[in-house]
This record gives C-alpha cells, sequence and structure tokens, in this order.
C-alpha cells in the first residue's frame, strides 16, 4: 500500500520496502531461469527459417520409432548437421517445459559460458533456484540461421516464452502473467555423435511481468540494445492507466551479476502516460537491465491521509549489453608519445 501525506506543501509517497523485494525477486528468477543468452551477425543460410514446435514425448518416440522401423539404426545418424541441430533444439524446447534439468544439463559442455561470464555451475544452481517460481510455460524457437564448419556450429535464434507465476503476490491476490522475447546466438560443438551448447551470446531480451489490473494495459519501453560502459543512455515508457487509477513508477538499471544487488528508486507519478529517465551504464564490465516498475491504486480516503490501495503491477525489463573499451589499443599518437617517455 501507498500513504500520501503532506510534507511542507510537498506530496511525498511513501512505499511498502515489499515492493522492492518482489523486484528483487522477480529480476533473479528471470535473468537465470530464461533461457536468455546471444549475439552474431545474420549469417544468410538456405532453408535456415525454421520454426521449432514443442512436441509430446508420445509423438516423438512414435516418430524415432517409425524411423527405426524404415532405416537401420546406424543409417538413423545420418541425418545431416542442419537436421540434428533442429532436433537438438526441438528437445532442448520439451525438457524446458517440464523442468528436466538433468537432461538439459547434458546439452551443455563443461566448459560452457555466457556473454554475462556465468559458467555451466553457476547457471544450473540457479535455474534449479528457480525452476518452481513459474507454471505453464511455453516456448517457442525459431532458428533464423545455422553455420557449420566441422564440428562446431553457429545458431542464431529467436525464442519467445510465456506462463503463469507459481504463486500469487500476496498484495494483488492474484498470479502473474510473464513473457519473454529472446534473440541469442548458440555456439554448438560435436562430442562424439551429441551436438552440445558451448557458449552462448544474447543479442537482444525483452521479459514482462504483469499483476492484477497491469494485464489489460500496454505498456511500450524502448532503451538501446548496447552502449559503451559508463555511457549514459534513455529509457522511456509509454503505457495507459485504468480509469479512475494513480499509475506510479520507476526507472533504475541492475547489473547482471549474482548474488543481485538491490537497486532502490523513489517511484513517481507517470503523468500523461509516459515516464523517462538518462541513467549510466555501469563501468564495472557487466551486462545489465533497464527495469521499469508500475503500480496501479486507487484511492481510499482515512483523513488526514490519502491511502492508496495496489490493485495491479508491471514489470518490464530491456537487456543493455555493455561494450567493454580496450585499454590495450592505443593511436599511433599515442604509442609514438609512450615510446618517448621511455
Amino acid at each position: 500500500m501507498f500513504v500520501i501525506q503532506k510534507q511542507t506543501g510537498v506530496r511525498k509517497i511513501m512505499i511498502n520496502k515489499n515492493i522492492y523485494s518482489f523486484l528483487l525477486i522477480f529480476t533473479i528468477l528471470f535473468c537465470f531461469s530464461s533461457r536468455s543468452f546471444a549475439h552474431a551477425t545474420p549469417i544468410p543460410q538456405k532453408d535456415a527459417n525454421v520454426t521449432v514446435s514443442v512436441e509430446s514425448e508420445e509423438d516423438i518416440e512414435s516418430e524415432e520409432t517409425d524411423i527405426i522401423k524404415k532405416i537401420s539404426f546406424r543409417n538413423r545418424f545420418k541425418k545431416s548437421p542442419e537436421a540434428q541441430i533442429r532436433s537438438f533444439f526441438k528437445k532442448y524446447n520439451r525438457y524446458s517445459e517440464r523442468n528436466n534439468i538433468e537432461k538439459l544439463k547434458d546439452m551443455y559442455t563443461d566448459e560452457y559460458v555466457n556473454n554475462d561470464g556465468f559458467n555451466k555451475k553457476t547457471v544450473f544452481e540457479l535455474i534449479k533456484t528457480a525452476s518452481d517460481a513459474y507454471k505453464d510455460i511455453t516456448y517457442t524457437t525459431q532458428i533464423n540461421s545455422i553455420k557449420i564448419c566441422g564440428n562446431y556450429a553457429v545458431v542464431q535464434a529467436h525464442e519467445t516464452a510465456s506462463g503463469l507465476t507459481s504463486k500469487k503476490v500476496e498484495k494483488i491476490d492474484d498470479y502473474g502473467q510473464i513473457t519473454s522475447d529472446i534473440y541469442y546466438t548458440d555456439y554448438l560443438k560435436k562430442e562424439g555423435n551429441k551436438w552440445k551448447i558451448t557458449a552462448t551470446v544474447v543479442t537482444s531480451e525483452y521479459v514482462s511481468l504483469a499483476y492484477g489490473e497491469a494485464k489489460n494495459m500496454t505498456v511500450e519501453m524502448s532503451a538501446p540494445e548496447a552502449v559503451p560502459e559508463g555511457a549514459e543512455y534513455e529509457v522511456n515508457v509509454k503505457t495507459t492507466s485504468p480509469d479512475g487509477a494513480f499509475l506510479v513508477g520507476s526507472i533504475v538499471n541492475d547489473q547482471i551479476v549474482f548474488p543481485q544487488v538491490d537497486t532502490k528508486d523513489v517511484f513517481r507519478s507517470v503523468k500523461s502516460g509516459e515516464l523517462a529517465r538518462i541513467l549510466t551504464a555501469n563501468k564495472d564490465k557487466n551486462n545489465e537491465y533497464a527495469t521499469v516498475s508500475l503500480a496501479i491504486t486507487r484511492a481510499q480516503i482515512e483523513p488526514p491521509s490519502v491511502i492508496l490501495n495496489m490493485t495491479g503491477m508491471a514489470f518490464v525489463m530491456k537487456r543493455v549489453n555493455i561494450i567493454k573499451i580496450n585499454e590495450n589499443v592505443k593511436l599511433d599518437k599515442e604509442a609514438e608519445d609512450g615510446e618517448t617517455t621511455k
């Protein structure tokens, strides 16, 4: 709940600290439970645009049985590398929806690392922690390009996911609706007869979570995909609030680290459905999320105060990749100056 009091002629909004705790948990869970990692230059490939749908365990087992009946076990493995990789991602989606952590773990090499600097052990410890946070998650992966060079492959893909939180948020008594939209590149290598992911880089990632009345709102957020470390960048939000409701919001940047740092900010009134802020990218060489938090409230007058009861919440996160500055690169003049001073 929000309490508005008059202090020296200025309205002050005091926010229950639980909203910060909730935002922190949301950031941690979605940073690491989502399969978000990617980037590379588009590589045109014939017949590369393939939408990977999720099949039931029974369908896949039936399909594989039919194949075995038609061809020998040995010849079954003579599928083209492209077909093997498409099958790989189909299985990946199925295991993700069923929270089959052990099967997923076997699809990564032991030396795996993503562009946030997390290795396989760290990623799967976080996935296990977050695996119970969401239910009924569905994934769709579209492979945009595949480039194969011997036992190595580069796969560019677009993944969307949606589902519900496993628990209701207490203040609103509602389950959260979560969606994500991610563009990424997986780097694969073949170990024996199996393709495995050895690295991932995320180019673009957009995640939203809505509760209560916020599920009916449209929230448009703009922020850059990447900026140099320490640079300023602008985040803009356009939205609408339900009739008769009071909308407040905040914009912060959260570094993608673990344990997650609790970033606090003052909530401001969202006027005319717009909110904007200039943020400064971190210099710690960590990628970050531009995070928007919105709260829908309705007034309950209890003199001398006005109590605003929260009826909806929305959180939107957009990845901002931080471009590191290479300190070892010198211009010719700088190099000459360096030689002169020796």
